[in-house]
């Protein structure tokens, strides 16, 4: 059984539910393994436990929104 761990920061239901329909699809085709056989988790992770060049990832989204890249 393939399993696929997705690690990243927080996202809706909704999300979650179309990257799971879509990897496992994807994953399906490319490796032609039946898409029953996939396991698929997300792990989430709170955006200020995420850095990326020395910010974490809640500071970066902040400057961002305000156009400060």
């Amino acid at each position: 059984m393939p399993v696929i761990t997705i690690e990243g920061g927080q996202i809706t239901p909704e999300q979650k539910r179309e990257l799971i329909s879509k990897m496992t699809q994807l994953a399906s085709e490319i490796m032609n393994i039946p898409s029953d056989f996939f396991m698929i988790t997300i792990k989430e992770l709170p955006d200020e436990n995420i850095g990326i060049g020395g910010k974490t990832i809640d500071i970066i989204k902040e400057n961002h929104k305000k156009g400060l890249h």
